[in-house]
């Protein structure tokens, strides 16, 4: 509002400006200029967005079957100051072609399955992200996702799908994205090691799983 206020008063002591001289010059230019910006949001994830699962024993690990691990959570949040905005997160798998087909279950989606790696081409596994108790202030806001930014928004879970999804929230019944100054939450990622036998477990097996969040303005 205040970059609007100083465009009008401008325009008015440029049109006062132009008049007092409008007798002696024939021309005069008016030039009218301003910038209308978004909120500022900065996005932050807790332990420096790492999920660490530590030292796995390979004596674990099923030969035959996926090795599902613990769920492990980090904090998210997103401060837009006092400006409320309509913003959403879209993720990126970094290590999307390493990802093993299947390795997350039933209930899951290959778009929600993300690659660990895969040292000397073997695939490590696959991981999920889930957005878990979403609040701004004191108001409660549940998930909503779109496949893609010319799609309709829906329901969703807070299972996190890849680009080109979007995923957003809402505070109330109408399912459209919520025009917030804060978000909290909790990033819950669950790990799935592959099958020992497609692991080469002569030397230590590295989880490097890597994925960007993106805050868009909606």
């Amino acid at each position: 509002m205040k970059k609007v206020f100083g465009l009008a008063m401008g325009l008015t002591c440029l049109v006062a400006s132009v008049g007092a001289y409008a007798t002696t010059t024939p021309t005069g230019n008016l030039i009218v200029k301003g910038t209308i910006s978004p909120a500022a949001c900065n996005i932050s994830i807790g332990a420096g967005g790492i999920i660490d699962y530590g030292t796995i024993r390979a004596a674990e690990l099923s030969s035959t079957n996926f090795n599902p691990r613990e769920e492990r959570t980090t904090a998210l949040s997103v401060n837009c100051g006092h400006t409320p905005a309509r913003f959403g997160l879209t993720v990126t798998d970094l290590r999307a072609g390493t990802k093993v087909a299947g390795i997350l279950g039933a209930g899951y989606t290959e778009a929600q399955n993300y690659g660990l790696g895969a040292p000397g081409g073997r695939r490590t596994g696959g991981y999920s992200v889930t957005l878990r108790n979403l609040s701004s202030g004191a108001v409660a806001l549940a998930p909503i996702v779109r496949s893609s930014t010319a799609s309709g928004w829906f329901a969703g879970d807070g299972k996190v799908s890849q680009a080109p999804s979007q995923h957003s929230w809402r505070s109330g019944s109408v399912i459209a994205p919520a025009a917030i100054s804060q978000l909290n939450g909790i990033i819950a990622v669950r790990a799935v090691i592959n099958r020992a036998s497609a692991l080469d477990l002569t030397g230590n097996v590295a989880l490097d799983g890597h994925a960007t969040l993106v805050l868009n303005y909606i």
